[in-house]
């Protein structure tokens, strides 16, 4: 660990700091730095990996060496330095030698904090009070589970809300004749729910029976680019219809492995009120970090917001790119100036690094850690994060990189729970009906 000779903050996020490294400390960095070379280094009469140093040092030359040394002492004994600040050093702007040799390195380094942010304790918030109907919900959910399971079988009846049709189809512009969807002689699966389908078209499919055909005119939905201002004229043939096939209460139980409904319900009851104190954790959370990024002002570090605000504005460019629309169409569209937008996204970028700034002072605050048996338990015993687990082995994720997010994860977890206990709450009644 280096020598603190001076330390001196210029303004909440910029500090200066003076370090020394001694003796002892360059000569343990020389040896190591000498065995790496040496490892690979050839010499006549000599093994691959056994020739001294002396004749490393006279073959490369000391100054050589010794810029090695140098930059490996900065390094380490810099990031040892950091290590003790426990606070997030955003960057390193400027690193100046004072004295360096083998006997004493001196060096002056300025350096971008995340500033430390005195968090109040006497802030109170108010939230909604959630409350469940528990067993409506157990009803909704075995429903859901019994859904899952559902299969489909063919049925000569017409239509109903809730089966699944086959059907060959065709959308034209009804002044134009073009055709603008369909018209392929393919069969097609929709299930007959109107949400999932075109404005007017489940009417029209409702009564339908198996080779039965229909056209019919609609207005094109105006969130359909390809759709939008046309009269439609659709041609809907019916090749199959299949109705859903629900299991039985008995049916379900060996599906899912249970003895009794009584025994699956006591399992799902227990899985709402954890999810429900869950919930009603982020709503404080959320509402107590909402109060905090009110009262609470301090300096932004350059370096961070510059960072943030790129990120926001290349996140934006490729949102506009999957739509196929350039930024100037959007700023045309939402009459913005170039000016406006881009403080639009400052604004959004400052947001984003005031609440990690606050998350971290609040991690600090209450001295917020997650050991590996913590992340064992929770692996084993909590829903949420067993279901986060399963979200992120569903991405192309690395296992450092999924690691790091289910750390970041509890981090979060435990900061809430710790939040919900020290917080004053005032709770408003309000009913929901499922979390």
């Amino acid at each position: 660990m280096p020598k603190v000779l001076e330390e001196k903050d210029k303004t909440q996020t910029v500090r200066e700091v003076k370090l020394e490294v001694s003796k002892e400390e360059i000569d343990e960095v020389y040896s190591k730095v000498m065995r790496e070379i040496q490892k690979e280094f050839v010499a006549p009469g000599f093994r691959k990996g056994k020739v001294p140093f002396n004749i490393i040092e006279n073959k490369l030359g000391q100054g050589y060496i010794f810029q090695k040394v140098l930059e490996n002492v900065i390094d380490e004994t810099l990031k040892n330095y950091i290590s003790s600040l426990n606070r997030m050093v955003v960057s390193i702007t400027n690193i100046k030698l004072e004295v360096a040799n083998y006997e004493r390195i001196v060096y002056d380094v300025v350096m971008e904090l995340e500033p430390l942010v005195d968090i109040p304790d006497d802030v109170e918030v108010e939230v909604n009070k959630l409350e469940v109907r528990t067993e409506e919900e157990i009803e909704r959910r075995i429903s859901q589970i019994k859904d899952q399971f559902s299969k489909f079988q063919e049925t000569d009846r017409e239509v109903k809300e809730g089966d699944r049709v086959d059907i060959y189809f065709e959308i034209k512009d009804s002044a134009t004749g073009t055709v603008l969807a369909g018209g392929d002689n393919n069969v097609y699966q929709v299930m007959a729910i109107k949400e999932l389908l075109l404005p007017g078209v489940f009417e029209h499919l409702i009564g339908m029976k198996k080779e039965e055909e229909k056209e019919f005119e609609i207005e094109g939905p105006s969130n359909i680019e390809q759709f939008k201002d046309k009269k439609l004229k659709v041609k809907l043939k019916i090749s199959n219809v299949l109705e859903k096939q629900i299991p039985t209460d008995e049916e379900l139980l060996k599906l899912v492995n249970y003895k009794s409904m009584e025994d699956l319900k006591k399992d799902i009851k227990k899985v709402i009120e954890q999810e429900k104190e869950n919930v009603q954790k982020d709503l404080i959370f959320s509402r107590y970090l909402s109060v905090l990024k009110e009262k609470l002002e301090f300096e932004i570090p350059e370096t961070l917001l510059k960072k943030e605000k790129e990120l926001q504005m290349n996140n934006f460019l490729s949102l506009l790119s999957r739509q196929n629309r350039t930024l100037e169409q959007y700023l045309s569209s939402s009459n913005l100036s170039k000016e406006e937008f881009e403080k639009n996204i400052e604004n959004i970028a400052k947001e984003n690094i005031k609440r990690g700034i606050i998350i971290n002072n609040l991690l600090r605050k209450f001295n917020i850690s997650v050991d590996n048996v913590e992340i064992e338990y929770f692996l084993k015993n909590d829903i949420e994060t067993q279901r986060y687990v399963f979200e992120l082995s569903q991405m192309k994720l690395n296992q450092e990189e999924i690691n790091y997010r289910l750390y970041q994860f509890l981090l979060m977890k435990k900061l809430k729970e710790e939040v919900a206990k020290k917080v004053k709450v005032n709770f408003v009644e309000q009913v929901s009906q499922n979390t």
